[in-house]
């Protein structure tokens, strides 16, 4: 009986709240193209983040996607408590290596492995500027890549990843007006060029990405069934 109350403990401390992102959204850098909600067979459900490429190789530069997660009620959170940001990677879009005669646009492999560094940040200012705003690349520097880091990770598979976003998230608490979501944008990948697609708010499954209280409840589940099998050696 007394496992069976400490079980408990365990799973109702699991049953934290989970907050789903009120908006998610990509910008094409070298077009300035805006996408909230992207449609088609290939792209539906999805935003895109790529290489930040600028001044050091011609073929590509300018040829990314940068993007944003915001999550406009923190409500359910309370100050201090660790909050972490949770995304889903569908897949890694890889540029494939062609004949340099080849004309026409580029062609892709979507994989479920690659190599791609992300960096996230707190943006400073309203990311649906980024759709018209007159002078793009003065926005991107000031409101996104020359902020400073929350995290800055390495991908490498396709599914879920969470990074802790406490501070930022705990300063929006208290300053809501400043809250205008994370930044993302990819720092390096290998091959040059490639572009992590992640699932969005739009996503069929409900795949997008989560505002959660631990980085894994299920661990936590699994401590408390490792929990239960031990006292029930200790009976024996």
């Amino acid at each position: 009986m007394v496992a069976l109350f400490c079980l408990i403990g365990i799973v109702s401390h699991c049953k934290a709240v989970t907050v789903g992102t009120s908006y998610d959204a990509d910008t094409y850098y070298f077009t300035q193209t805006y996408n909230e909600i992207r449609t088609g067979s290939l792209n539906s459900g999805t935003f895109h983040v790529g290489q930040h490429i600028l001044g050091v190789n011609s073929v590509y530069d300018g040829h990314f996607n940068f993007a944003c997660v915001r999550f406009a009620d923190l409500s359910e959170f309370s100050p201090g408590d660790k909050k972490y940001l949770s995304l889903n990677v569908k897949d890694f879009k890889t540029p494939v290596t062609v004949d340099p005669s080849y004309q026409g646009p580029p062609q892709y492999s979507y994989l479920s492995t690659g190599n791609f560094r992300l960096a996230i940040v707190a943006l400073t200012a309203d990311f649906a500027e980024t759709e018209t705003v007159a002078n793009l690349p003065g926005w991107y520097d000031t409101n996104l890549y020359s902020r400073p880091k929350i995290a800055e990770i390495s991908v490498t598979n396709a599914g879920i990843f969470q990074v802790d976003v406490t501070a930022a998230v705990d300063s929006w608490i208290s300053l809501p007006a400043t809250n205008f979501g994370f930044g993302l944008v990819g720092t390096d990948s290998t091959p040059m060029a490639s572009t992590l697609r992640f699932f969005s708010m739009e996503s069929t499954g409900g795949f997008g990405p989560v505002l959660i209280p631990e980085p894994s409840i299920g661990a936590l589940w699994g401590a408390g069934c490792a929990f239960l099998v031990l006292i029930r050696r200790k009976k024996r």
